[in-house]
């Protein structure tokens, strides 16, 4: 079970989260239609600042020995892993504002940020989960472009992410690595507030 839990977590890390939430909208909706010529354009940028930067410098800061352990176990380290997560993420934001991608687009990279800055206070106090905030702002992003960008409802997609945030956090478990209380702290922390930014992009 542990091994199970393990491989999910790797799968599912919460740096990968932004690159699959793009891979989904150019599948299921508009957005892929419009922007296939600019598919690499739009999907490397994703790639480099939401997870091969965050995680290189978050291995340089565990060879450096700032902190112990590469899955952030000890709450006092999450701090700077954190840090440099957010504000290659804010370089990403600066791109794709070049590119001129469409507010809602745009607003779901800034509720990754803001779910960064509230991880960040919390973490002060308190050990929340990164892989339920990661899956939850996936969830809430993909739902509020579903009802207010595309006016669908692609149930069978929702079934199949709730489901992976079902083993997601289920996984946290296991391995112990979170409480049953850190673990839905997390989803809803993800779920609401890129819920509400991608919902008021589409009143902009």
């Amino acid at each position: 079970m542990k091994t199970i839990a393990h491989v999910i977590s790797t799968i599912f890390q919460p740096l990968l989260m932004p690159t699959y939430g793009v891979m989904l909208i150019f599948v299921y909706t508009y957005f892929g239609m419009i922007y296939l010529p600019q598919f690499w354009q739009i999907i490397l940028p994703a790639v480099l600042f939401s997870f091969t930067v965050p995680a290189l410098l978050i291995l340089m800061l565990y060879r450096m020995r700032i902190i112990s352990d590469l899955s952030l176990k000890i709450r006092r380290e999450r701090f700077y892993p954190y840090l440099i997560t957010l504000l290659s993420y804010s370089v990403m934001i600066v791109y794709y504002f070049r590119m001129r991608m469409p507010v809602w687009f745009l607003m779901i990279m800034v509720a990754s940020v803001v779910i960064m800055v509230i991880a960040i206070l919390v973490t002060f106090t308190w050990k929340i989960s990164a892989h339920m905030f990661g899956v939850g702002g996936l969830i809430g992003g993909s739902m509020a472009v579903s009802y207010f960008v595309e006016r669908s409802n692609p149930y069978y997609m929702f079934m199949g992410l709730f489901i992976i945030a079902g083993l997601i956090g289920t996984s946290r478990l296991i391995l112990r690595r979170h409480t049953l209380h850190q673990v839905i702290a997390g989803f809803l922390l993800g779920f609401l507030v890129s819920f509400v930014f991608v919902w008021g992009g589409t009143q902009i």
